[in-house]
């Protein structure tokens, strides 16, 4: 039977804690070492990936976002492209439409104009026409005797001459006699008695003792002319004719 040796035992002990020892210091704490360095490791590479987590989280909670505003934004875009286009087909139509109603009223115009035109084109026609006719009806009718009758109310005119158209013929009557002339001019030869009546009746009016020049123009048609300086005084047919023909052109 074996004896128990204390003092193996011991040494035996004495080895163990010797080598535990030894191993907690020269291998369990730098493995302890690398291993809480690993692990800090795996904790910052966990928390930065937890970190990028959170950031791409947020980032395409952001993309999301704008996603959404933009289809928004694009919507109502949309919308206010629909009304644009609403409104300028709108304001499209209605210029049209004004287009329309101006062309319409420049036609209208136009032809208005037109048939004016012709019928003042027909009236100036008609008017020359009975003109025509009617200096040809008096060319007929003109006489020595029509001209004596003219002359008589020829004096009577004269006689009630207003006196604004007296005071012309008086100044007419005192120009230089080198630039003032003094014609009586009849469609007919006119007797001595008319003669001496419308001598007597234009230098009393005139204030003035007129030395007249009879002259004779048959353009007149019938009646007479009286020059006295600046002033005239007409009573014929031919100036009457013209006169109403004038009228009739600017009417």
């Amino acid at each position: 039977m074996m004896e128990f040796d204390w003092t193996t035992f011991i040494l035996e002990v004495l080895n163990f804690l010797v080598l535990v020892w030894i191993l907690g210091r020269l291998f369990y704490r730098p493995i302890l070492a690398a291993l809480d360095a690993r692990q800090e490791k795996i904790n910052a590479a966990s928390a930065h990936a937890e970190q990028l987590r959170g950031e791409a989280e947020a980032l395409r909670n952001q993309y999301e976002q704008r996603l959404q505003d933009w289809a928004q934004e694009l919507a109502e875009r949309e919308r206010k492209l629909d009304e644009e286009l609403a409104e300028k087909r709108g304001s499209a139509m209605d210029m049209l439409k004004q287009n329309l109603i101006n062309e319409e009223a420049k036609y209208r115009a136009r032809n208005e104009a037109l048939n004016t035109s012709r019928e003042a084109a027909l009236t100036r026609k008609a008017a020359e026409t009975a003109f025509a006719q009617s200096a040809a009806l008096l060319q007929r009718l003109a006489s020595a005797q029509l001209t004596q009758a003219i002359a008589a109310v020829f004096l009577e005119d004269l006689a009630a001459l207003a006196e604004p158209e007296q005071a012309a013929l008086r100044k007419a009557a005192r120009m230089p006699a080198e630039t003032a002339s003094f014609d009586l001019i009849s469609a007919h030869a006119l007797d001595e008695k008319d003669r001496a009546a419308l001598s007597q009746a234009l230098s009393a009016t005139a204030g003035l003792d007129l030395q007249l020049v009879f002259k004779i123009d048959p353009g007149l048609i019938a009646g007479l002319r009286a020059v006295v300086g600046e002033c005239q005084l007409d009573a014929n047919l031919a100036d009457g004719l013209a006169f109403f023909r004038q009228q009739s052109k600017h009417d």
